[in-house]
């Protein structure tokens, strides 16, 4: 069965199976915030509540942090099913930074290996993909398994920035693994179940995919950054499912993402973080993190089909997160461009998800939201007081403040400071 996920933005579109409206102009303004959300425990979040919403520095140590929670990356969050990088227990095979030998440390792995916990520590070195698209060679394929009792940890020897992939790169039917502090420029992971991406930078995008008819569930993207506004026509994050395809249960967790500005004279309409597909597509959780928008949106949810196997479930949940529209984006951090558009809408959210099945906790909405209809609404403030009408909930109520749309940047950056390269050295250390 051809793959049915391409990479252009334009196909990937087409996959979003109903039309997205577009929404009257609302462009935020911006000022001090008065009050912040406190943070409680959400239907699957961690439940810790910070004395600050400026993330702290983490010790250096050998044991698993404890989470703690924050507005992006603070070297705490980290998948549950991995052995901790600094495990002193774990058992630590050593190879040369190649795909192959990658490869072959991962197809040695014996159950009981996993269970026990084991770290392929790559040497110095740079990785090269061949491509991110669904025609793209995969660089690791067939390899691991999610029944396994704890993924494999993929992570260099001598710690963040010493193992960089060069060019976009794909990982198919790759499970229980995880890939730590491993920088990337396009990273495109296919029926990838129960791996993750941990710690990381990456210069243009990472993507959890299902296709060829498969069921993937339980992907993870841990502090994955991309720090770096720029001009582009690609949506930088994304979650698809191909026709006659599952993608649920996934997470993104401690991220960061700048936005994307279209160029001058482009028509695409850039999403942040989009969700489309053919397919079956839900179960996304985004906690933690905070998304700029796009000259479109920050998070582009889609739409349900009616013949979903898991309608009726939690297609959405925002939690304890931050998200903007590019309008907000350009007044708090990142200026517009010479090259690039200025955005016609102030939409922090698009499309509709399945209705009552989208939930929001102790979270920032910065711009509108499309018309869609919320299951439970916790301690979640916005600056769109449309939503009050245009977005029911059947348990709970928007926090509108009108002040979000006063906000700065010195606002901004004691909520969600910039993750510079200083800063994630200490974190990611």
């Amino acid at each position: 069965m051809p793959d049915a996920l391409t990479d252009g933005p334009l196909n990937r579109r087409g996959f979003l199976g109903l039309t997205l409206l577009a929404l009257p102009a609302f462009l935020a303004s911006c000022a001090a915030p008065r009050s912040e959300p406190s943070v409680s425990a959400s239907p699957s979040p961690p439940s810790s509540t910070p004395a600050s919403s400026t993330p702290e520095t983490p010790p250096r140590a050998s044991a698993r942090p404890e989470l703690s929670r924050s507005y992006g990356p603070n070297g705490t969050h980290w998948p549950g099913h991995t052995p901790w990088i600094g495990d002193a227990e774990i058992v630590i095979v050593e190879v040369s930074c190649a795909w192959a030998a990658i490869g072959d440390a991962l197809a040695a792995v014996t159950a009981e290996q996993a269970a026990a916990g084991l770290r392929i520590s790559v040497a110095p070195g740079t990785l090269t993909g061949e491509g991110a698209s669904s025609g793209s060679a995969a660089m690791l394929e067939k390899l691991g398994s999610a029944d396994w009792a704890q993924n494999i940890l993929v992570s260099p020897r001598d710690g963040w920035g010493t193992v960089t992939i060069s060019g976009p790169a794909r990982l198919r039917d790759v499970h229980g693994v995880t890939f730590a502090r491993i920088d990337g420029d396009d990273i495109l992971l296919t029926n990838c179940t129960r791996t993750a991406w941990a710690h990381a930078k990456m210069s243009k995008g990472l993507r959890m995919a299902s296709s060829y008819g498969a069921t993937t569930r339980e992907c993870g993207a841990y502090e994955i950054v991309m720090a770096g506004a720029k001009a582009d026509i690609a949506d930088p994050l994304g979650y698809a499912a191909g026709e006659g395809c599952v993608l649920t249960d996934c997470v993104w967790e401690g991220c960061y993402s700048a936005p994307v500005f279209r160029p001058t004279g482009a028509t695409d309409h850039v999403d942040t973080l989009q969700m489309y597909g053919t397919g079956w597509y839900r179960g996304l959780t985004v906690r933690d993190s905070t998304v700029f928008g796009s000259l479109n949106c920050a998070l582009q949810i889609g739409g349900s089909r009616d013949d979903d196997p898991n309608r009726g479930t939690p297609f959405l949940t925002l939690d304890h997160s931050i998200l903007t529209s590019q309008a907000t984006a350009i007044e708090v951090r990142y200026p517009l461009p010479d090259n690039a558009d200025t955005p016609k809408l102030g939409q922090a959210i698009n499309g509709i998800g399945e209705p009552g099945q989208l939930y929001a906790n102790d979270s920032y909405i910065f711009g509108s939201m499309y018309r869609s209809s919320w299951a439970q609404v916790h301690n979640t403030k916005v600056s769109y007081e449309d939503a009050l009408e245009r977005n029911p909930i059947a348990d709970g109520v928007w926090d509108y403040d009108p002040e979000m749309s006063s906000w700065r940047s010195k606002e901004f950056d004691e909520l969600s400071p910039a993750p510079t390269d200083e800063y994630l050295a200490l974190v990611w250390a």
